[in-house]
């Protein structure tokens, strides 16, 4: 399977970010093949558009990056929540892919990777949710680490993380 792992997180160390290299991990112990994509700390520029109102093409990385979306079968989004968002930097990602969106419809699959200072994930997930649903797309599974702002809080999860990303197949 091909798994493309986006990362939005600009901490360093993040508490999501380590949570889905735990899950690249396993699923690369399962025999996939997973590319990373750092969002985080190599941020698209946001979208621009001309003047009837259409997206413009990204620069190079953007449109790489949109290339191995379209091309992935499954894609992880992992993301710190933000005043109970996505960060800007995966805002930036989700925004850009209305330029492939024809491309991008179809049999995928998505997970979910976030963290968060409090336990209420319901904004982010239904924020991820209307796009899968818009897209087409399985969900395929999340792990979710709440009150997990630094990486001495994670307890389970990234045990959690690697038993998923051992999953896919």
């Amino acid at each position: 399977m091909e798994i493309l792992t986006i990362l939005g997180s600009p901490h360093d160390p993040a508490v999501s970010t380590i949570l889905a290299h735990q899950l690249v991990k396993g699923a690369r112990a399962a025999a996939n093949c997973v590319t990373i994509f750092d969002a985080g700390h190599h941020p698209l520029a946001p979208v621009m558009m001309d003047a009837d109102n259409h997206l413009l093409p990204g620069d190079a990385a953007t449109e790489k990056l949109l290339d191995q979306m379209v091309a992935a079968d499954l894609i992880v989004f992992a993301t710190p929540m933000f005043y109970y968002g996505m960060s800007s930097q995966m805002k930036a990602v989700i925004d850009h892919m209305g330029e492939r969106d024809p491309q991008l419809h179809g049999e995928k699959q998505a997970i979910l990777v976030a963290s968060a200072p409090h336990n209420d994930f319901d904004p982010l997930k239904s924020e991820f949710k209307a796009i899968f649903d818009h897209l087409g797309w399985k969900f395929a599974g999340q792990v979710l680490a709440g009150k997990g702002t630094t990486p001495k809080h994670l307890k389970f999860y990234p045990d959690l993380a690697y038993e998923l990303g051992q999953s896919l197949k």
